[in-house]
């Protein structure tokens, strides 16, 4: 029979509440670093079309008994989260795995993905580096990764598109921080007549784009340039700029003058969109706000009426912005030059 006394211990010691709270935590946890793990060890790709065998997963996996037995060990885990489920045709996804595992869920994905990589070790590591005088680095970003997880935001950041972009003149784009190329097909989508140029600081990234525009059919009017907004060769003939949720991979102190050469780019009657996540926002946004702050080639997200002042300061006018996620910080900020 169970003894209640080293629960009574504890109550008595004040330490019950505190070790349930605290165990509460560590299914989330789990759970959250395990779906990570499906997907970055190929699991979720090999279970994605159906029950897979043990045998042939240990065949990938496990070239001796030890290892097979880890590999078991490891499935088990994922049947306690309800991830798994062992069948008769063998190992299968369950429940939220097999949600994220289908392609319209990719985004979400992969944000988790961030959350388990990224996010924490900005929040594990961030504390000593700073100590030491370190900042994180861009390469310490998956940019690949970043390209899908920003996805997340498509659908708020596709209504700012509709709304600025002309429906059917003819229309010259500049995309800042271009990503997977995302937001150019919606675009050309919104505008069978328009003429793009994406700008990657990141060459992998890039070359993602690049593939995803000739899959897209998009490779004939659009084209993809590595290179750094603060030293590419100003060329002022676009209708509209766009720079999506990156503007904090700018320094504070330096987004007035980047606005301003921006500015340039844009023909007298262009516009200029900005999406971005303002001070104050959900958990994820904090995090984004911590990697800004802690990355030597950027800052801290802006506070909204900051970013008016800023783009004030830069010589734009006709400032406006717009709320996109209800109850949320993020943001788009049209103006014109």
């Amino acid at each position: 029979m169970m003894s209640i006394t080293p629960f009574l211990t504890l109550l008595k010691e004040g330490k019950l509440q505190t070790a349930i709270r605290a165990n509460a935590l560590y299914k989330p946890f789990y759970t959250l670093s395990y779906l990570a793990a499906l997907k970055h060890c190929g699991v979720m790709d090999q279970l994605a079309s159906g029950p897979t065998p043990f045998r042939d997963l240990a065949s990938i996996y496990a070239g001796n008994a030890k290892t097979r037995e880890a590999l078991e060990s490891w499935l088990h885990m994922g049947c306690s989260l309800k991830l798994l489920a062992l069948t008769e045709q063998g190992y299968a996804l369950t429940g939220l795995a097999k949600k994220l595992s289908q392609p319209e869920n990719d985004a979400t994905l992969a944000l988790l993905q961030e959350v388990s990589s990224l996010h924490h070790r900005l929040i594990m590591d961030t504390p000593e580096k700073i100590r030491k005088g370190d900042l994180w680095q861009l390469d310490d970003q998956d940019g690949a990764l970043t390209a899908r997880s920003s996805r997340a935001l498509e659908p708020f950041v596709l209504e700012a598109i509709k709304r600025t972009l002309p429906r059917s003149q003819p229309c010259k784009l500049l995309e800042i921080g271009c990503g997977s190329g995302i937001y150019i097909r919606h675009a050309a989508a919104h505008n069978p007549r328009l003429t793009a140029v994406g700008l990657e600081l990141q060459e992998d990234v890039a070359q993602v784009a690049r593939e995803n525009l000739k899959a897209w059919n998009l490779s004939d009017h659009v084209h993809i340039e590595t290179g750094d907004i603060r030293t590419v060769p100003v060329v002022p003939d676009f209708d509209v700029v766009t720079l999506h949720n990156n503007i904090y991979y700018f320094a504070v102190e330096e987004r007035v003058r980047i606005l301003s050469r921006i500015r340039t780019f844009l023909k007298p009657e262009g516009t200029l969109l900005l999406t971005t996540c303002c001070q104050g926002g959900n958990l994820g946004i904090e995090a984004l706000n911590l990697w800004g702050a802690s990355n030597a080639h950027g800052g801290r997200l802006p506070e909204k009426a900051e970013m008016i002042d800023h783009l004030r300061q830069a010589g734009y006018h006709d400032v406006d912005s717009m709320r996109l996620i209800p109850g949320d910080r993020l943001y788009a900020f049209s103006a014109r030059p």
